[in-house]
Protein backbone atom coordinates (compact mmCIF):
# COMPACT_ATOMS: atom_id res chain seq x y z
CA UNK A 1 0.00 0.00 0.00
CA UNK A 2 1.54 3.28 -0.71
CA UNK A 3 1.81 5.87 1.90
CA UNK A 4 -0.61 8.14 -0.36
CA UNK A 5 -3.84 6.54 0.08
CA UNK A 6 -3.03 7.14 4.31
CA UNK A 7 -2.07 10.63 3.76
CA UNK A 8 -3.77 13.34 2.18
CA UNK A 9 -1.81 16.23 0.13
CA UNK A 10 -2.15 19.73 -1.56
CA UNK A 11 -5.78 19.99 0.59
CA UNK A 12 -6.73 23.17 2.08
CA UNK A 13 -4.72 23.20 5.46
CA UNK A 14 -2.37 21.19 3.83
CA UNK A 15 -0.65 19.03 6.33
CA UNK A 16 -1.93 20.88 9.14
CA UNK A 17 -3.59 18.69 10.37
CA UNK A 18 -2.56 16.93 13.86
CA UNK A 19 -3.49 13.31 12.66
CA UNK A 20 -1.70 14.02 8.87
CA UNK A 21 1.66 15.59 10.73
CA UNK A 22 2.01 12.13 13.20
CA UNK A 23 1.38 10.36 9.58
CA UNK A 24 4.44 11.85 8.35
CA UNK A 25 6.33 11.11 11.37
CA UNK A 26 5.14 7.37 10.99
CA UNK A 27 6.14 7.64 7.39
CA UNK A 28 9.88 8.85 8.54
CA UNK A 29 10.29 6.22 10.87
CA UNK A 30 9.94 3.58 8.89
CA UNK A 31 11.96 5.27 5.85
CA UNK A 32 14.85 5.84 8.85
CA UNK A 33 14.46 2.26 10.57
CA UNK A 34 15.17 0.87 6.76
CA UNK A 35 18.00 3.11 6.12
CA UNK A 36 19.83 2.10 8.96
CA UNK A 37 20.06 -1.68 8.11
CA UNK A 38 21.94 -0.13 4.64
CA UNK A 39 25.62 -1.80 4.59
CA UNK A 40 27.51 1.93 4.84
CA UNK A 41 31.10 1.99 2.82
CA UNK A 42 32.34 5.02 4.74
CA UNK A 43 32.49 6.66 2.51
CA UNK A 44 30.80 6.44 -1.27
CA UNK A 45 28.33 8.12 -3.18
CA UNK A 46 25.42 8.65 -1.15
CA UNK A 47 26.56 8.52 1.94
CA UNK A 48 26.33 12.18 2.53
CA UNK A 49 22.57 12.06 1.61
CA UNK A 50 21.75 9.23 3.69
CA UNK A 51 23.25 10.51 6.82
CA UNK A 52 21.76 13.82 6.73
CA UNK A 53 18.42 11.89 6.12
CA UNK A 54 18.99 10.19 9.18
CA UNK A 55 19.57 13.46 10.94
CA UNK A 56 16.40 14.63 9.36
CA UNK A 57 14.59 11.64 10.83
CA UNK A 58 15.65 12.79 14.18
CA UNK A 59 14.32 16.12 13.87
CA UNK A 60 10.84 14.96 11.94
CA UNK A 61 9.74 12.34 14.99
CA UNK A 62 11.53 13.75 17.74
CA UNK A 63 13.27 9.98 17.95
CA UNK A 64 16.91 10.53 19.30
CA UNK A 65 18.26 7.04 17.94
CA UNK A 66 18.84 8.26 14.37
CA UNK A 67 21.07 10.93 15.25
CA UNK A 68 22.87 8.51 17.69
CA UNK A 69 23.21 5.96 14.90
CA UNK A 70 24.74 9.10 13.18
CA UNK A 71 27.22 9.98 16.04
CA UNK A 72 28.47 6.63 16.50
CA UNK A 73 29.39 6.29 13.35
CA UNK A 74 31.32 9.33 12.74
CA UNK A 75 33.11 8.23 16.19
CA UNK A 76 33.86 5.00 14.36
CA UNK A 77 34.96 6.78 11.33
CA UNK A 78 37.02 9.21 13.18
CA UNK A 79 39.57 6.21 14.68
CA UNK A 80 40.21 4.80 11.23
CA UNK A 81 40.00 8.40 9.48
CA UNK A 82 44.24 8.20 9.14
CA UNK A 83 43.66 5.36 6.70
CA UNK A 84 41.99 6.83 3.79
CA UNK A 85 40.02 5.61 1.68
CA UNK A 86 39.54 5.86 -2.50
CA UNK A 87 36.12 8.02 -1.48
CA UNK A 88 37.10 9.80 1.36
CA UNK A 89 35.90 12.92 -0.42
CA UNK A 90 32.68 11.65 -0.63
CA UNK A 91 32.47 11.60 3.18
CA UNK A 92 29.19 13.08 4.40
CA UNK A 93 31.11 16.68 5.94
CA UNK A 94 27.67 18.37 6.61
CA UNK A 95 26.39 15.81 8.19
CA UNK A 96 29.68 15.88 10.79
CA UNK A 97 28.79 19.75 11.53
CA UNK A 98 25.31 18.96 12.29
CA UNK A 99 26.38 16.29 14.58
CA UNK A 100 28.83 19.10 16.09
CA UNK A 101 26.45 21.26 16.36
CA UNK A 102 24.18 18.80 18.40
CA UNK A 103 26.57 17.45 20.66
CA UNK A 104 29.58 20.19 20.95
CA UNK A 105 31.98 17.14 20.56
CA UNK A 106 34.95 18.79 20.06
CA UNK A 107 37.11 15.60 18.22
CA UNK A 108 34.15 15.84 15.46
CA UNK A 109 35.17 19.92 14.99
CA UNK A 110 38.99 18.97 14.73
CA UNK A 111 38.36 15.86 12.02
CA UNK A 112 36.27 18.08 9.94
CA UNK A 113 38.38 20.93 10.48
CA UNK A 114 41.18 17.67 8.91
CA UNK A 115 39.49 17.02 6.58
CA UNK A 116 38.79 20.23 5.25
CA UNK A 117 43.02 19.98 4.89
CA UNK A 118 42.74 16.92 2.94
CA UNK A 119 39.30 18.53 0.59
CA UNK A 120 41.53 21.57 -0.34
CA UNK A 121 44.71 19.68 -1.57
CA UNK A 122 43.61 17.98 -4.99
CA UNK A 123 44.68 19.53 -7.89
CA UNK A 124 42.64 22.03 -9.79
CA UNK A 125 41.07 22.54 -13.12
CA UNK A 126 42.09 25.67 -15.00
CA UNK A 127 38.35 27.11 -14.16
CA UNK A 128 39.32 26.00 -10.24
CA UNK A 129 37.22 22.60 -9.73
CA UNK A 130 38.63 20.18 -7.65
CA UNK A 131 39.36 17.02 -9.91
CA UNK A 132 38.08 14.44 -6.87
CA UNK A 133 38.23 11.26 -10.07
CA UNK A 134 40.79 11.19 -11.82
CA UNK A 135 40.28 7.38 -13.48
CA UNK A 136 36.39 7.88 -14.30
CA UNK A 137 35.23 4.50 -15.25
CA UNK A 138 32.33 5.21 -18.08
CA UNK A 139 29.47 2.68 -18.76
CA UNK A 140 30.20 0.85 -15.33
CA UNK A 141 27.38 -1.10 -14.37
CA UNK A 142 25.56 -0.25 -11.05
CA UNK A 143 26.32 -2.52 -7.89
CA UNK A 144 23.19 -5.38 -8.47
CA UNK A 145 22.87 -7.91 -5.48
CA UNK A 146 23.13 -11.19 -6.99
CA UNK A 147 19.13 -11.98 -6.49
CA UNK A 148 18.39 -8.97 -8.81
CA UNK A 149 16.94 -10.49 -12.10
CA UNK A 150 18.96 -7.84 -14.08
CA UNK A 151 22.23 -9.22 -12.69
CA UNK A 152 23.76 -11.27 -15.41
CA UNK A 153 22.80 -8.50 -17.94
CA UNK A 154 24.62 -6.33 -16.13
CA UNK A 155 27.83 -8.51 -15.74
CA UNK A 156 27.94 -8.57 -19.39
CA UNK A 157 27.82 -5.28 -20.13
CA UNK A 158 30.78 -4.75 -17.82
CA UNK A 159 32.97 -5.59 -20.87
CA UNK A 160 32.00 -2.35 -22.27
CA UNK A 161 33.20 0.00 -19.27
CA UNK A 162 36.34 2.02 -20.12
CA UNK A 163 38.87 4.98 -18.32
CA UNK A 164 37.26 8.15 -19.16
CA UNK A 165 39.93 9.85 -17.55
CA UNK A 166 39.96 13.32 -15.05
CA UNK A 167 36.02 14.07 -14.55
CA UNK A 168 34.20 16.99 -12.29
CA UNK A 169 30.51 15.31 -11.48
CA UNK A 170 27.52 17.17 -10.27
CA UNK A 171 26.92 14.50 -7.01
CA UNK A 172 30.46 16.48 -5.31
CA UNK A 173 28.28 19.81 -5.81
CA UNK A 174 26.54 18.54 -2.69
CA UNK A 175 29.90 17.50 -1.04
CA UNK A 176 32.70 20.07 -1.37
CA UNK A 177 30.73 23.66 -1.24
CA UNK A 178 28.10 22.62 1.76
CA UNK A 179 30.67 21.38 3.41
CA UNK A 180 33.40 24.15 3.09
CA UNK A 181 30.34 26.57 3.85
CA UNK A 182 29.32 24.79 7.06
CA UNK A 183 33.11 24.71 8.25
CA UNK A 184 32.71 28.47 7.95
CA UNK A 185 29.63 28.70 10.00
CA UNK A 186 31.37 26.54 12.55
CA UNK A 187 34.34 28.25 12.51
CA UNK A 188 34.24 31.62 11.19
CA UNK A 189 37.50 31.22 9.40
CA UNK A 190 36.90 32.77 6.35
CA UNK A 191 39.47 31.10 4.09
CA UNK A 192 36.16 27.84 4.42
CA UNK A 193 33.98 30.69 2.59
CA UNK A 194 36.47 31.30 -0.04
CA UNK A 195 36.96 27.40 -0.65
CA UNK A 196 33.00 27.43 -0.77
CA UNK A 197 32.82 29.76 -3.20
CA UNK A 198 36.09 28.17 -4.89
CA UNK A 199 34.51 24.89 -5.37
CA UNK A 200 30.61 25.56 -6.45
CA UNK A 201 31.05 28.12 -8.65
CA UNK A 202 33.68 26.45 -10.43
CA UNK A 203 31.11 23.21 -10.90
CA UNK A 204 28.58 25.74 -12.10
CA UNK A 205 30.58 26.91 -14.80
CA UNK A 206 31.80 23.55 -15.92
CA UNK A 207 28.16 21.57 -15.25
CA UNK A 208 25.30 23.95 -15.79
CA UNK A 209 24.44 24.08 -19.66
CA UNK A 210 23.14 27.37 -21.00
CA UNK A 211 20.64 25.61 -23.30
CA UNK A 212 19.34 22.84 -21.41
CA UNK A 213 19.25 25.26 -18.11
CA UNK A 214 20.27 22.59 -16.20
CA UNK A 215 23.06 20.61 -14.90
CA UNK A 216 24.68 17.57 -16.82
CA UNK A 217 25.71 14.60 -15.39
CA UNK A 218 29.71 15.77 -15.68
CA UNK A 219 32.21 17.71 -17.44
CA UNK A 220 35.16 15.72 -18.84
CA UNK A 221 38.91 17.40 -18.84
CA UNK A 222 40.12 15.53 -21.51
CA UNK A 223 37.40 17.19 -23.77
CA UNK A 224 36.80 20.40 -22.05
CA UNK A 225 33.19 18.72 -22.84
CA UNK A 226 29.76 17.95 -20.50
CA UNK A 227 28.81 14.76 -21.07
CA UNK A 228 25.44 16.19 -22.83
CA UNK A 229 23.08 14.30 -20.11
CA UNK A 230 21.00 16.43 -17.89
CA UNK A 231 20.65 13.53 -15.18
CA UNK A 232 17.46 14.00 -12.67
CA UNK A 233 19.31 12.96 -9.63
CA UNK A 234 22.29 14.70 -10.26
CA UNK A 235 20.12 17.97 -10.50
CA UNK A 236 18.98 17.23 -7.78
CA UNK A 237 22.31 16.85 -6.18
CA UNK A 238 23.14 20.00 -7.65
CA UNK A 239 20.21 21.92 -6.38
CA UNK A 240 20.73 20.82 -2.61
CA UNK A 241 24.10 21.39 -2.83
CA UNK A 242 23.33 24.94 -4.02
CA UNK A 243 20.86 25.11 -1.43
CA UNK A 244 23.08 23.76 1.72
CA UNK A 245 26.06 26.42 -0.03
CA UNK A 246 23.37 29.47 0.59
CA UNK A 247 22.58 28.51 3.94
CA UNK A 248 26.03 29.46 5.35
CA UNK A 249 26.97 32.42 2.89
CA UNK A 250 25.83 36.21 3.32
CA UNK A 251 23.92 37.67 1.10
CA UNK A 252 25.51 40.51 0.10
CA UNK A 253 28.60 38.32 -0.91
CA UNK A 254 28.78 38.49 -5.00
CA UNK A 255 29.67 34.74 -5.09
CA UNK A 256 26.86 33.97 -2.94
CA UNK A 257 24.36 35.73 -5.41
CA UNK A 258 26.06 34.12 -8.31
CA UNK A 259 25.03 30.78 -6.42
CA UNK A 260 21.77 32.08 -6.08
CA UNK A 261 21.09 32.76 -9.56
CA UNK A 262 22.17 29.33 -10.54
CA UNK A 263 19.82 27.97 -8.03
CA UNK A 264 16.49 29.57 -9.45
CA UNK A 265 17.58 29.24 -13.05
CA UNK A 266 17.27 25.20 -12.72
CA UNK A 267 14.59 25.02 -10.14
CA UNK A 268 12.85 27.55 -12.57
CA UNK A 269 13.57 24.62 -15.28
CA UNK A 270 12.82 21.90 -13.20
CA UNK A 271 9.19 23.14 -12.55
CA UNK A 272 9.03 23.38 -16.52
CA UNK A 273 9.73 19.78 -16.91
CA UNK A 274 7.63 18.55 -14.21
CA UNK A 275 5.70 15.65 -15.07
CA UNK A 276 1.59 16.00 -14.67
CA UNK A 277 1.69 13.19 -11.98
CA UNK A 278 4.44 15.52 -10.47
CA UNK A 279 7.61 13.03 -10.83
CA UNK A 280 10.69 14.04 -12.75
CA UNK A 281 11.96 11.79 -15.92
CA UNK A 282 15.80 9.99 -15.28
CA UNK A 283 16.97 12.22 -18.22
CA UNK A 284 15.05 14.90 -17.80
CA UNK A 285 15.09 15.94 -21.36
CA UNK A 286 14.46 12.89 -22.28
CA UNK A 287 10.13 11.81 -22.15
CA UNK A 288 10.40 8.38 -23.30
CA UNK A 289 12.87 7.62 -19.89
CA UNK A 290 11.44 6.50 -17.01
CA UNK A 291 10.20 8.80 -14.18
CA UNK A 292 12.72 8.21 -11.19
CA UNK A 293 11.23 8.96 -7.66
CA UNK A 294 14.48 10.08 -5.88
CA UNK A 295 14.22 13.20 -8.15
CA UNK A 296 11.39 14.64 -6.66
CA UNK A 297 12.68 13.94 -3.32
CA UNK A 298 15.34 15.99 -3.53
CA UNK A 299 13.35 18.99 -5.29
CA UNK A 300 11.05 18.86 -2.60
CA UNK A 301 13.89 19.65 -0.02
CA UNK A 302 15.70 21.80 -1.74
CA UNK A 303 12.76 24.23 -3.02
CA UNK A 304 11.15 23.96 0.51
CA UNK A 305 14.36 25.23 2.40
CA UNK A 306 14.96 27.88 -0.66
CA UNK A 307 11.03 29.00 0.12
CA UNK A 308 11.55 29.64 3.82
CA UNK A 309 14.96 31.28 3.20
CA UNK A 310 12.45 33.48 0.92
CA UNK A 311 15.00 32.74 -2.11
CA UNK A 312 11.72 31.55 -4.03
CA UNK A 313 8.38 32.83 -4.76
CA UNK A 314 5.67 30.21 -2.80
CA UNK A 315 3.31 31.44 -4.90
CA UNK A 316 4.96 29.59 -8.06
CA UNK A 317 6.83 26.98 -5.99
CA UNK A 318 4.28 25.84 -3.57
CA UNK A 319 2.04 24.11 -5.62
CA UNK A 320 5.43 22.26 -7.67
CA UNK A 321 6.39 21.27 -4.42
CA UNK A 322 2.72 20.07 -3.17
CA UNK A 323 2.39 18.17 -6.96
CA UNK A 324 5.87 16.37 -5.96
CA UNK A 325 4.82 15.62 -2.68
CA UNK A 326 1.93 14.06 -3.95
CA UNK A 327 3.86 11.80 -6.17
CA UNK A 328 6.61 11.01 -3.76
CA UNK A 329 4.05 9.47 -1.06
CA UNK A 330 2.41 7.56 -3.70
CA UNK A 331 5.63 5.86 -4.24
CA UNK A 332 6.47 5.50 -0.66
CA UNK A 333 5.64 1.30 0.03
CA UNK A 334 4.09 0.55 3.43
CA UNK A 335 7.04 -0.35 4.74
CA UNK A 336 9.10 2.99 4.57
CA UNK A 337 10.73 2.23 1.36
CA UNK A 338 10.64 5.13 -1.66
CA UNK A 339 10.41 2.48 -4.69
CA UNK A 340 11.20 3.53 -8.21
CA UNK A 341 14.93 4.41 -7.18
CA UNK A 342 17.85 4.02 -9.50
CA UNK A 343 20.86 2.18 -8.39
CA UNK A 344 23.80 4.03 -8.29
CA UNK A 345 24.48 5.68 -11.67
CA UNK A 346 28.02 5.49 -12.72
CA UNK A 347 29.14 7.76 -16.05
CA UNK A 348 28.27 7.61 -19.41
CA UNK A 349 28.32 9.58 -22.33
CA UNK A 350 25.13 7.72 -23.63
CA UNK A 351 21.23 8.63 -22.52
CA UNK A 352 20.89 5.12 -23.49
CA UNK A 353 23.37 4.62 -20.47
CA UNK A 354 20.71 6.28 -18.05
CA UNK A 355 17.22 5.16 -19.62
CA UNK A 356 17.92 1.42 -19.00
CA UNK A 357 19.48 1.57 -15.33
CA UNK A 358 17.64 -0.99 -12.83
CA UNK A 359 15.44 0.53 -9.91
CA UNK A 360 14.70 -0.83 -6.73
CA UNK A 361 16.14 -1.87 -3.24
CA UNK A 362 17.43 0.29 0.36
CA UNK A 363 19.18 3.03 -1.30
CA UNK A 364 20.60 6.05 0.55
CA UNK A 365 20.37 8.57 -2.52
CA UNK A 366 16.52 7.18 -1.82
CA UNK A 367 15.84 7.17 1.43
CA UNK A 368 17.65 9.75 2.57
CA UNK A 369 16.36 12.08 0.29
CA UNK A 370 13.03 10.99 1.11
CA UNK A 371 13.39 11.76 4.79
CA UNK A 372 14.91 15.67 4.06
CA UNK A 373 11.72 15.92 1.49
CA UNK A 374 9.42 14.73 4.49
CA UNK A 375 10.97 17.03 7.05
CA UNK A 376 11.47 20.09 5.00
CA UNK A 377 7.97 19.96 3.86
CA UNK A 378 6.79 19.81 6.91
CA UNK A 379 8.67 22.71 8.45
CA UNK A 380 7.50 24.57 5.17
CA UNK A 381 3.71 24.25 6.43
CA UNK A 382 4.37 26.25 9.13
CA UNK A 383 7.20 28.18 8.76
CA UNK A 384 6.07 32.13 8.12
CA UNK A 385 8.28 33.59 5.36
CA UNK A 386 9.80 36.72 6.53
CA UNK A 387 10.10 39.56 3.84
CA UNK A 388 13.67 40.33 5.46
CA UNK A 389 15.18 36.92 4.66
CA UNK A 390 15.56 37.53 0.84
CA UNK A 391 18.40 36.85 -1.05
CA UNK A 392 18.62 40.53 -2.35
CA UNK A 393 19.09 42.09 0.85
CA UNK A 394 20.66 41.62 4.38
CA UNK A 395 22.35 38.18 5.84
CA UNK A 396 21.64 34.51 4.42
CA UNK A 397 19.43 33.10 7.45
CA UNK A 398 21.62 29.81 8.83
CA UNK A 399 19.96 26.62 8.68
CA UNK A 400 20.59 26.12 12.65
CA UNK A 401 18.15 29.07 12.73
CA UNK A 402 15.25 27.40 10.94
CA UNK A 403 15.90 24.00 12.36
CA UNK A 404 15.94 25.45 16.26
CA UNK A 405 12.61 26.56 15.84
CA UNK A 406 11.62 22.82 14.18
Amino acid sequence: MAAQSRLSVGQSNSMRDRNEDQELRKIAAKAADLLMSYPWKVWFWGDSIGLEGLLDASELTGDAKYAGYVYGLFKAWIAREKSRSKFDYTAAGVALLRVFEKTGDSALLEAARRHGIYMSGFRKTKSGAAVRYEDAAFELPPELPSDHPEFDLWRELAAEVHDGGPCIFVDSMHFDGPFFAALYGATGDDAYRQLALDNVLSQIELLYDPVDKLFHHFWIERTAARNGVAWGRGNGWGLLGLVETLEHLPAHDPGAQRIGDALRKVLKRMAELQDRAGGWHTVLTDTDSYIESSVAAFVISAASRAMLHGWLDPQIYKPVVELAMRFLLKNVRADGLLDGVSYETFPSTSAQHYRRMPRGGVLPWGQGPLLAALRWYSRMQDYPQPASERLSGGSTPCASTIESQS
